[in-house]
């Protein structure tokens, strides 16, 4: 029995007598993949590929073959079903995790509390860049300043959340972050947010969580205009190359961004202009899909006015320039899927003012990794997945200075089901150069009740080791260079209840969580302290509660979310708040659709947020902010159906209390701002 097929008739409705709609969708996520290819099993044909997610069948037995998943046998037929529906299940799942999909409808990682948002929703809702999306995610924090744009997760440092696209990870490792900003919106399909520790899935660094983009199969044009100069051009195309599908996508846009804010640095609040604020940025992304195969890059560059703090006006000259270039591939065979990867990172900073300040930064990053899944002995009734892989980093920058580090991993994972609870078990060993070798583990358990509630827990441990900008680029102004440690997640531990019910006005679903976490040696950065370094701290703690509701009626969406953190620094008697984490957070999101028209209103808030060392001060908080974005979307009428071609006009209005706020303190953020967005969207007959 082939217990990673699951088949269920969709809500379409097609006239053919003779053949059979087909769609392929992702067993983990549920959401539509493009690329795989059918044959049938009676004849030797060539495989046909899959230019989009769905296409028509005539009867038979079939075999649906994707990279990355396992292949899967389904058999057709136009009498029984007018529509199908087959769930591949990925190489890096075992057998159990998706029997627990078909049987359950559950999500195959347990306890985990997680949500995905399809990128052309956030579009449609007036977002406008990749951080934008990522901002309408629950439980994210996004972070901007000097032209950057990075994310936090349950209360986590941004060097503690990992970012990838397509399983490649983005994070700089000279700096462990991740910049949004240079992500194309126009690229993505999804987005989807993993809170907790992730040690095995995404390896050291990931205490706080994991942010997972994918790529669209989409083909769309869109422009865009708006306030402080913004302007963009920006398209997805994906068709066949012979055997191969490509899909490919671009982006360029600009923007001044001078704007005016209140300067409180000094005596008296001052009217002034953010001036040499401006950025460009030019964003490409291809992947090649074969039968057995596949390969993805993403090449960006950023130029932007690197403007300082409000109060250290020295820096408002400065410029700098991003390059990357991220490739991955993966084949599978054997059973296994073989990945590997390289990554280039490429920093020039200029002060036209102080020459002798300028500084250049190269990163290069290699990859490698097997994986795959074996069945243990029935006696245990587990199957256990493995992965085992290994890279290099090599970090050089001006001045002389260089990183050179090894990294290599073994890792596995059981699961199984015993008396209704399915449970996990896995460790993962990191050897890392100048770290050492560190053991982390995750156990899970979770029960389903009367299928509609899940309750669960999870129990993790992660590990972060010191990056380059830790040991020497954390301030301009520091003294000494500091020997640092790894910092460890000693425990990450989650308590959570999931509740699904059916209802006459939609689904409701709501989430609700406790949670802790402990970490030895964290590595905090405190503005203002003497030696402005980075330093390890004994221990960094944080206690909360997580919950959220959603609701999707017939007629749009409606969500509401909230957290409270207690999150502290302690070391020895004294304790202090960790910097920027707002003790309570929430955000609301309502959505209506009607007559071709999409409405969304998108609320959030965060409480105090602290910025420096010392004990809880009002003195020393960013006060309480409260923002508002609004989006309207317009499906112009179809002039053009016969070319299956569609049109639509977005405006946007973020900000729109006009609220003078900074997500980082000395950095303020525009006020309300508008756009104007007009998108073409080709859908290719399947």
């Amino acid at each position: 029995m082939n217990l990673a097929l699951l088949v269920a008739p969709l809500l379409l409705q097609t006239g053919a007598t003779d053949s059979t709609r087909v769609c392929v969708i992702d067993a983990v996520t549920q959401l539509p993949i493009a690329g795989a290819s059918v044959s049938a099993t009676d004849r030797e044909d060539a495989p046909r590929r899959m230019q989009t997610p769905c296409t028509r069948l005539a009867d038979g037995a079939w075999l649906i073959r994707r990279v990355g998943y396992r292949m899967q046998r389904v058999v057709v037929s136009a009498r029984r079903d007018s529509a199908q529906t087959v769930a591949l299940s990925p190489l890096g799942w075992s057998v159990l995790d998706t029997m627990r999909v078909q049987a359950q409808g559950m999500p195959p990682s347990p306890s985990r509390i997680s949500e995905t948002l399809v990128a052309d929703d956030a579009r449609r809702a007036g977002a406008a860049s990749t951080a934008a999306l990522v901002d309408r995610l629950p439980f994210t924090q996004v972070r901007s300043a000097r032209g950057a744009s990075t994310v936090s997760l349950r209360g986590a440092r941004r060097e503690q959340v990992v970012v990838t696209l397509d399983g490649l990870p983005l994070n700089d490792p000279s700096t462990g972050v991740a910049d949004l900003s240079d992500i194309p919106l126009v690229a993505l399909g999804s987005a989807s947010v993993t809170l907790g520790a992730d040690p095995l899935g995404a390896g050291p660094g990931a205490s706080g969580g994991v942010l997972s983009l994918s790529t669209t199969a989409d083909r769309l044009l869109a422009v865009r205009a708006g306030a402080l100069g913004q302007r963009s051009l920006e398209g997805a195309w994906n068709g066949l190359v012979g055997p191969t599908l490509a899909r490919v996508s671009a982006r360029h846009g600009v923007a001044e961004n001078d704007f005016l804010f209140d300067n409180d640095a000094g005596v008296s609040p001052v009217r002034e202009r953010r001036i040499n604020n401006d950025e460009s940025r030019t964003a490409a992304t291809v992947a090649l899909t074969g039968t057995r195969w596949q390969v993805a890059g993403l090449a960006s560059r950023a130029d932007r006015g690197m403007v300082g703090a409000a109060n250290v006006r020295t820096y408002d000259a400065d410029r700098s320039r991003v390059d990357r270039v991220l490739l991955r591939a993966q084949a599978d065979w054997s059973g296994m899927q073989l990945i590997g990867g390289y990554r280039r990172f490429a920093l020039d900073y200029r002060d036209p003012n102080r020459p002798v300040l300028d500084a250049a930064a190269r990163v290069h990053v290699a990859d490698v990794a097997a994986q795959g899944s074996v069945q243990a002995p029935r006696v245990l009734g587990a199957a256990v997945a493995w992965k085992i892989g290994g890279g290099s980093d090599q970090v050089h920058a001006s001045g002389g200075v260089s990183q050179a580090r090894g990294r290599g991993f073994a890792s596995t994972q059981a699961n199984w089901q015993a008396a209704g609870v399915t449970s996990a078990l896995g460790v993962r060993v990191d050897a890392i150069g100048g770290a050492g070798t560190t053991p982390s583990w995750t156990i899970s358990a979770e029960r389903a009740v009367k299928r509609t509630l899940r309750l669960a827990a999870r129990a993790s441990q992660s590990v972060r080791a010191p990056t380059l900008y830790d040991l020497y680029f954390s301030a301009p102004q520091r003294l000494s260079v500091a020997t640092l440690r790894p910092e460890r997640v000693r425990a990450d531990l989650e308590l959570s209840a999931h509740l699904d019910r059916h209802s006459p006005l939609g689904t409701l679903t709501a989430d609700v969580a406790a949670v802790s976490r402990d970490t030895r040696d964290a590595i905090v950065w405190f503005p203002g302290n003497f030696g402005w370094s980075p330093a390890n701290v004994g221990r960094e703690a944080l206690r909360g509660v997580e919950a959220r509701l959603r609701l999707r009626p017939s007629w749009g969406f409606a969500s509401v979310w909230t957290t409270w953190y207690d999150a502290q620094v302690i070391t020895g008697a004294l304790r202090i708040p960790t910097p920027y984490v707002p003790r309570v957070a929430s955000g609301a999101e309502w959505s209506i659709t009607h007559r071709g028209v999409n409405a969304a209103v998108l609320a959030r808030t965060l409480g105090r947020r602290p910025f420096t060392a010392g004990p809880r001060n009002p003195a020393f908080e960013l006060p309480a902010v409260a923002l508002v974005d609004v989006g309207v979307t317009h499906d112009l009428p179809q002039r053009v159906s016969a070319r299956r071609v569609d049109a639509s006009v977005t405006w946007s209005l973020d900000n729109a209390t006009n609220v003078a706020w900074q997500s980082v303190r000395g950095f303020p953020s525009p006020g309300r701002t508008w756009a104007l967005a007009f998108t073409l969207r080709h859908h290719p007959q399947s």
